[in-house]
Formats: structure tokens, C-alpha cells, sequence
């Protein structure tokens, strides 16, 4: 019978024997964690605000995963042992071929919430709601949830065409902000009250600051360019970056409704990229709204890209002190055009990289590349696998 030991996954990263160094590396901490998770059969654990009711899988596809898992299982040379050993399975062969690129994201994160967060995250996107429970799922995020849905009842709303989304007309007074916006209740949540573009860091606060000015890179309805406006204060200065007519319209109307803060906002309605003036086609709607070099929808239509530095040098801004990008799997290019402003500026960082597994390691290597001498954290922001964030803080 094989042990861990002889998995494939650790000779990849030429594990030392020594406890205290085995204690401090990635795959065994997510070997534990994948290991503590055999038995669970969480029922409380599936957003059905964000997924709408759970479904069944049926008996035939139930029977193909256990025969892809069990050839994985033989494969690696593990003793049958129904349930554990396929769960096992699932949850090696999914970074096992990424080792070296999450060794070594796990060594660059500064701070032990940020690796336990890398761990959970992993081994629930390889193992699923029924196993890994994710930290958010407590008390306190249902009874705020319950507390922001409260301010939707009578109130105006608009269907957003997006899954089952609907956004209802709140005033969020209540709450600590003196905003009025049309959005849904998960997103006040992780956008305003679970602020998920700060995070509290060993050193400091990575966040947007008074007077700061701010790239808010995938505007959608404007509920994070009113989070900066509200923390940069009458001297700060926000850039949203939104091109969709549907979403701009509904962030039109949150900016009337906040007309103090609006002062501060400037709506760019182009999408960012590597380069400027490169045609892309448009996919998806709503939140889920995305450019890409190729499409395979006959109807998509296209769009001119702006790249940050370009932007940064037509606007004349002396300075940028915060990017944040969420903008669909995008978020590298978008790096990549704002080279020259990060290395200049140094702005603190918060990026998306939850929309594919390999923006976890693409991203901060690409952002480490620069020479800035970022200091990275991950943070996550909802109960199953989206909204995970890259937090880099330049050194002093």
C-alpha cells in the first residue's frame, strides 16, 4: 500500500523529513486539511442566494465520477478503500500538478490566516460544499445577511437579468455608510460591511485611505467605486472602469442617488487590457461580463481596450495609491498594462484570482517580477469558491 509519501506530489517538491520544516509547507497542510475533511456531510454549507436550490446529481453521473476517480485512485497505486480513498484521490490529483507553483505561493503569503485561507480554498474547490466548510459559514454572516435583506422589503427594485439577481433600492445608514444604492443584499455584504478590498495585514492595513486616488477596475453597478469615494474622502479620487450599457445604466443611477460622493467618481467605459485600442469581444452580462481575443458566439459584439499606464499618462495623475481589479479572468492582462504605474507609484494592490486556478500563482508571480517588493495576503469573502483576493502592500 502507497503512504502520502510516495505520492506523485511530493517528490514534486522534494519534501524534507524534518517535522518543523514539513509543519511550514503547502502540501502537507493540505493534506491535513484534505484528510480532516473525509466523513464531513455538511448540509448547511451551499449559497442558494447566489446558486439557487441545490441539485441533484443523477445516478449515471454519480457512477461516472466514481469510475474517473477510482481509475485516479488505481493509478496511484492506493488500496481501495471506498469513499476515503476517492476523496483523497480527488483532492491530490488536483494540485498535484500545480505543486511547485502553490509551494510556492504558500512560502511568499505573509500571514498564517492567508496560507490557512490558500488551504480551505484549494481543498473546497477540489472536494465541494459537502466536505470543506469554508470560514465565513458562521452565526454572524447569516444574521448580517438577514440584517441587509430586511432593507428590501417594499423597497424599489430592479431585475438584473443575471441568474436570479435582483437589486432592491437600500439605504444603508443603518449600516454605517451614508450611501443609497440599488444592489443585492449579498453584494452590500462582501462589497461595504465585509469590506473585501481591505485586509488587515501583520504590518498594516492594505486599504484605500483619505486623498487617495483609486483604480476600481470592474465597476458593474457602482458599489465599489461608493465604498472608495466614501473611504478616499472630498480629497480622493476614484477611476471605475465599466463598459457593459446594461450595468452602466444601473451604476448611473447609483451615482445619482449619492450625488456627494459621485463628485469624486469618474465612469470609464472601456475595459482594461495589456494593451490599448485592441479589439476584444464582449461575453457574459452583469456581474459576469468579461473581454476575450476569440469568441465563439457569432452575435458578440466588440470593444476597444484601454491599458492602465496609458490611462494613467492621459489623465495626468501624478499619482495612484490603489488598483483593485475584479474583471473576469482579465486581471492579468490588466497587470501587465500597468506595468510602468506600478513600478512608479507603488500602489497597494487588491486582485481578484479566484476566476481560474492558475490566476492563484500567474498573478502574484507576475506582480513579484516587477521588483516592487509586495508583501502578498489572501483573503476570501464568500461561503463557496468566488471573491478569493490577492492583497499586496508594497515594503517600506
Amino acid at each position: 500500500m502507497r503512504t502520502f509519501e510516495s505520492h506523485p506530489a511530493f517528490s514534486a517538491i522534494e519534501c524534507d523529513r524534518s517535522e518543523a520544516l514539513m509543519n511550514d509547507r503547502f502540501f502537507p497542510a493540505y493534506v491535513r486539511t484534505a484528510v480532516s475533511a473525509i466523513g464531513n456531510d455538511f448540509t448547511d454549507n451551499f449559497d442558494v442566494r447566489r446558486f439557487g436550490p441545490a441539485k441533484k446529481a443523477s445516478a449515471s453521473l454519480l457512477q461516472h465520477i466514481k469510475r474517473q476517480l477510482s481509475a485516479l485512485l488505481s493509478a496511484a497505486g492506493f488500496v481501495k478503500m471506498r469513499g476515503v480513498q476517492n476523496q483523497l484521490s480527488a483532492a491530490l490529483s488536483f494540485v498535484a500538478p500545480h505543486i511547485e507553483h502553490f509551494e510556492w505561493l504558500y512560502q511568499q503569503l505573509a500571514d498564517e490566516e492567508s496560507r490557512q485561507i490558500l488551504v480551505l480554498v484549494l481543498a473546497y474547490r477540489a472536494l465541494g460544499h459537502r466536505r470543506v466548510k469554508l470560514p465565513l459559514n458562521k452565526p454572524d454572516y447569516w444574521l448580517t445577511l438577514d440584517k441587509v435583506e430586511a432593507l428590501t422589503k417594499g423597497a424599489e427594485s430592479i431585475d438584473l437579468r443575471f441568474l436570479n439577481f435582483i437589486a432592491h433600492k437600500m439605504n444603508l445608514a443603518s449600516l454605517g455608510y451614508p450611501i443609497e444604492m440599488f444592489n443585492t443584499p449579498l453584494g452590500v455584504v462582501q462589497q461595504l460591511l465585509l469590506q473585501q478590498y481591505r485586509c488587515q495585514a501583520i504590518d498594516d492595513i492594505v486599504e484605500v485611505t483619505a486623498g487617495d486616488t483609486v483604480i476600481d477596475a470592474g465597476g458593474c453597478y457602482g458599489d465599489s467605486a461608493l465604498y472608495f469615494a466614501h473611504k478616499a474622502g472630498a480629497a480622493g479620487h476614484v477611476y471605475s472602469f465599466e463598459f457593459l450599457p446594461e450595468n452602466v445604466a444601473i451604476f448611473s443611477r447609483n451615482m445619482s442617488l449619492n450625488k456627494g460622493l459621485a463628485e469624486r467618481i469618474h465612469l470609464i467605459q472601456s475595459p482594461l487590457w495589456s494593451t490599448s485600442g485592441e479589439q476584444l469581444f464582449i461575453e457574459g452580462t452583469g456581474p459576469g461580463t468579461r473581454v476575450s481575443p476569440a469568441s465563439t458566439n457569432p452575435t458578440a459584439k466588440k470593444i476597444g481596450t484601454l491599458a492602465i499606464d496609458d490611462f494613467v499618462r492621459r489623465e495626468y495623475l501624478s499619482s495612484v495609491d490603489f488598483i483593485k481589479m475584479d474583471i473576469e479572468g482579465a486581471e492579468l492582462e490588466a497587470l501587465k498594462g500597468a506595468e510602468e504605474t506600478i513600478r512608479s507609484c507603488r500602489p497597494k494592490l487588491a486582485i481578484s484570482v479566484y476566476h481560474s486556478l492558475h490566476d492563484f500563482w500567474t498573478i502574484p508571480k507576475y506582480i513579484d517580477k516587477l521588483g516592487v517588493g509586495y508583501r502578498f495576503s489572501l483573503r476570501h469573502f464568500t461561503i463557496h469558491h468566488e471573491e478569493t483576493v490577492l492583497f499586496a502592500a508594497p515594503s517600506s
